[in-house]
């Protein structure tokens, strides 16, 4: 049964024989080649093409298939078993998935309780290179301040340098639902900031902060590791993957491509929530 909700009139929507998925109000969505589901109406795009440029998506897919950040993909998903232990089937959203690396890791390594996984990201352009590529998810575009996803509907919400809006995930998590929020703690990426700013600002832990009440901190893990780039071409794709790229002026710019080899730190927050009872 599917999770998906009509984001015009919010009835269930279901797969149709004619490759698309429908509600009850005759509102239909076609299933793009690919695989994935466009559910982002006009009125809640800010932009033409909203999201993470063609630049950053490409860079992020070339970067992370290279395996350099799988020791944060092998946490992440060693935490998210521990929450689902008392389950034999669940189901996972990933929400701002980008082009679905992290997904289909998780998917991947999550087998053993057959997770039914969906991912979902504001940037078509993302979404149709994940659906492309990665067939252990479900995938559709839409903005994780409306999600067409039905009232407590899932058991574990992942959001991984992504943004977030609390309400939405407490109304999509069932009663027992799970949050896991990945962010950059403070040393991460200190090396390439160096290299475009007179000074590096270790990162802060804003993010954790923002997750207001009815959410409670179950726990937080620390991820660090130092990635070895011995590659320009590696190098390129990291700055460009980041708003550093974006920061960066064209002499630095030039600086990057001269850069052979880089040590790079690596060190994220990996928060656990979850929704805490009243008593």
């Amino acid at each position: 049964m599917s999770i998906l909700i009509c984001p015009h009139c919010q009835a269930p929507l279901e797969p149709t024989e004619n490759r698309s998925y429908g509600c009850e109000n005759n509102h239909q969505f076609d299933v793009a080649k690919e695989g994935y589901v466009n559910l982002l109406p006009v009125n809640q795009k800010k932009s033409k093409n909203p999201g993470d440029n063609e630049v950053m998506i490409s860079a992020r897919r070339n970067f992370l298939e290279e395996w350099h950040y799988d020791p944060l993909v092998h946490e992440v998903a060693a935490l998210i078993q521990n929450q689902l232990t008392d389950k034999t089937a669940a189901t996972i959203l990933d929400t701002g998935c980008g082009e679905g690396y992290y997904t289909h890791k998780i998917a991947e390594q999550l087998q053993s309780i057959s997770p039914q996984v969906y991912g979902t990201d504001i940037s078509k352009y993302a979404v149709r290179l994940a659906a492309k590529r990665y067939k252990s998810a479900n995938y559709f575009v839409s903005s994780v301040f409306n999600l067409p996803v039905a009232d407590h509907s899932v058991d574990l919400i992942v959001s991984i340098f992504a943004p977030f809006d609390a309400a939405e995930f407490q109304r999509v998590l069932s009663e027992e639902g799970k949050l896991v929020i990945v962010s950059p703690a403070e040393n991460h990426m200190k090396e390439i900031a160096e290299l475009v700013y007179d000074e590096f600002r270790p990162h802060e832990r804003t993010i954790l902060e923002k997750i207001p009440e009815p959410f409670a901190k179950v726990e937080t893990k620390r991820c660090s590791f130092v990635m070895d780039l011995k590659h320009n071409e590696s190098i390129l794709n990291l700055l460009k993957m980041t708003p550093y790229y974006w920061s960066a002026s064209a002499a630095q710019l030039r600086h990057f491509e001269t850069i052979e080899s880089i040590q790079v730190s690596c060190d994220f927050n990996i928060s656990i929530f979850e929704i805490a009872t009243v008593k």
